[in-house]
């Protein structure tokens, strides 16, 4: 699969909201680090449990793939918008805040490394953790 189908996948399945299949694109070892969480999810388990928390917080939540990936070796990057309103309780790291009923909006650029089966083993996105915050009201 070329990074342009792996991101492709990555953002129809979860649009689609089959979470089974996106976490199917992760090695059963890989690792996602994401400015919004203090620690790195770490195997499958865990992605599967974060990105469950984040469609009950955003129920609503759609990607959008803005430029081609790029592929190289080992190595694909995507950028992606994002936009949602908080419909669901946020977990966070003291516990859970309840939903604030805002809108966010947001573009991310997201990393992977990817074995040679072609499975993603680590993910790292980058936006405006602070901008998102701030837009749901949790922050000044």
């Amino acid at each position: 699969m070329t990074g342009e189908e792996l991101a492709r996948r990555y953002v129809d399945t979860f649009n689609d909201r089959d979470v089974d299949a996106w976490v199917a694109l992760f090695a059963e070892d890989a690792v996602i680090h994401d400015p919004f969480f203090p620690e790195p999810s770490k195997g499958r388990e865990a992605i599967e449990n974060v990105e469950q928390g984040v469609l009950r917080a955003f129920p609503d939540m759609r990607w959008r793939q803005l430029r081609p990936a790029i592929d190289v070796g080992d190595r694909v990057a995507v950028e992606l918008a994002v936009n949602a309103v908080n419909g669901g309780p946020l977990e966070m790291p003291n516990g859970e805040l309840p939903a604030t009923g805002r809108a966010i909006s947001f573009e991310t650029g997201v990393f992977w490394l990817i074995r040679p089966d072609g499975l993603i083993v680590e993910e790292r996105s980058y936006f405006d953790a602070t901008g998102v915050a701030a837009q749901l009201g949790i922050m000044p």
